[in-house]
């Protein structure tokens, strides 16, 4: 039995979480801090632009973004093409109109080149059930093989169920039907308050859970053995929402040096920055992501193998498609994914292949379709996007290299600088002396430097920082009680 790990890092504004099993780092979480449009957020908004070229309409969320919202995914065309499919390439101008008020959930978050994706068929999601109001579908996850199981849960639905949809998850399988429509009943209250809510466009309606809960939703309670987390308030709270879920256990961590770096986390993500990655074997992949998809190449590199090239190959292959598919979880991939195995010539080989990456799959919460190898030998998939990937929240187009690169974001870095100076506190430390590029400094310090008094009260230090055009990042030049620092300042000013 695997040990699966939540570590939740929320001592600083930036929310980071991430799931290791048996050991090994596969997926990560960052909350972004200049993100206000969430994935599952419901919105009453209006209607900017109608393009029937595009037969798509742009609808204003508030705070200067406004969403995509495609015809397909408008409540009144759907149900127009129900009833007349003949109606089906009708312009959205029949369906939708500028100036008009309409509540919309983000399907897709948003990012520098596309916006947030909407669509008007609302969901409401729990760990176990996802209510779906204006369909009349039940679904029942592919993992749930038990066929009694499924009879008792599609019967269930049947009997909640009032022209309506539902999706139930693996979860529900450890539920009993009481709790169940408890669940249901929640989700139907949720989608109540929002239809009845009289609020005037641009509004969020509803934001149903923190990030935290999000990604563990998203993840699923059951699938988790352990919680361990930086902040107690956290764990309090976890343990209430959970506290039926038995089999978590919380661990409060309280060592000094910070949780990401005691559990080797912010190693993996630098290494999940880097193009390159070494397998045990010797061998290699590089994985290249652009905006259209990402590529990976698979290497032999060092190794030789002991036995026929055939031989060396495929073993090279497996090796490789079981940590491809741990970058594609770690990293986030999503979209079209074409990898570059090794040529085999042998069609058995590529099957062995194909079923082995197919296992690793079954690890990931995420559909992934495989389309397979094409004439050139090259295997093609598409992953389901939800969030961004880990390189766009991490980093930001190179301005030096007008994009073509791309370097740590003064987000990521500013970020770093707080957690560095966390862990300072504990060492009697009354102020320090920190040189940073002046992005990093103006974020740093917040504006009118509220975030940088925000840190003096809460580590009991005084933080002088001075923004240096060429530091690239930041440099902790000295700490000690406030006169020395002072005086070591003074010095080199």
């Amino acid at each position: 039995m695997k040990l699966r790990q939540l570590i939740i890092n929320a001592i600083t504004e930036e929310e980071r979480l991430a799931l290791i099993e048996d050991g090994r780092v596969v997926e990560i979480y960052i909350k972004e801090k200049q993100n206000t449009i969430f994935a599952g957020d419901i919105y009453r908004g209006r209607v900017r632009n109608v393009l029937p070229g595009l037969q798509a309409a742009f609808v204003d969320l508030g705070n200067g973004v406004n969403g995509y919202l495609h015809r397909n995914d408008i409540r009144s065309y759907i149900e127009a093409v129900q009833t007349n499919p003949k109606k089906k390439d009708a312009s959205i101008s029949s369906f939708i109109r500028e100036g008009e008020e309409v509540i919309v959930q983000v399907i897709k978050e948003g990012n520098e080149h596309k916006a947030p994706k909407l669509s008007m068929n609302l969901e409401f999601k729990s760990s176990s059930l996802i209510y779906k109001p204006f369909e009349t579908i039940i679904c029942l996850s592919k993992k749930i093989t038990n066929q009694k199981e499924r009879t008792r849960l599609e019967q269930f639905a049947k009997d909640v169920l009032n022209h309506e949809g539902m999706i139930i998850r693996t979860e529900a399988t450890h539920l009993a039907n009481e709790e169940l429509k408890k669940t249901f009943d929640r989700l139907k209250s949720l989608y109540r308050h929002v239809i009845s809510s009289k609020t005037k466009a641009p509004k969020l309606l509803l934001r149903q859970d923190s990030f935290i809960e999000q990604v563990i939703q998203e993840i699923s309670p059951q699938m988790i053995d352990e919680i361990i987390y930086d902040v107690s308030e956290i764990g309090t709270k976890l343990k209430n929402i959970f506290a039926k879920n038995h089999t978590i256990r919380f661990i409060h961590h309280m060592e000094k040096e910070d949780i990401f770096s005691f559990y080797n986390i912010n190693e993996e993500i630098a290494k999940a920055l880097k193009k390159i990655v070494w397998l045990n074997n010797g061998s290699f992949i590089v994985i290249e992501q652009t905006e259209a998809m990402t590529v990976i190449d698979v290497n032999t590199g060092k190794y030789l193998g002991k036995y026929t090239y055939r031989d060396t190959v495929l073993k090279t292959n497996k090796e490789a498609a079981k940590e491809i598919v741990r970058q594609i979880r770690l990293r986030n991939l999503s979209g079209i994914i074409l990898i570059d195995f090794i040529d085999m010539a042998n069609k058995h080989d590529q099957q062995e292949i194909v079923a082995a990456f197919k296992e690793e799959l079954k690890k990931d919460r995420l559909y992934t379709k495989m389309i397979g190898f094409t004439d050139l030998n090259i295997l093609q998939l598409t992953r389901k996007k939800v969030r961004k990937s880990l390189l766009e929240l991490l980093t930001a187009p190179c301005h030096v290299c007008n994009g073509t690169g791309r370097v740590q974001s003064p987000e990521a870095i500013a970020f770093t600088l707080e957690r560095t100076l966390w862990e300072l506190q504990n060492r009697d430390v009354e102020a320090v002396w920190v040189e940073a590029n002046p992005q990093v400094a103006a974020l740093f310090e917040g504006e009118h430097r509220s975030h940088l008094q925000k840190l003096e009260q809460t580590f009991k230090m005084k933080i002088f920082i001075f923004a240096k055009e060429q530091v690239k990042h930041f440099n902790i030049r000295h700490y000690g009680n406030i006169q020395e620092v002072k005086q070591r300042i003074a010095y080199h000013q």
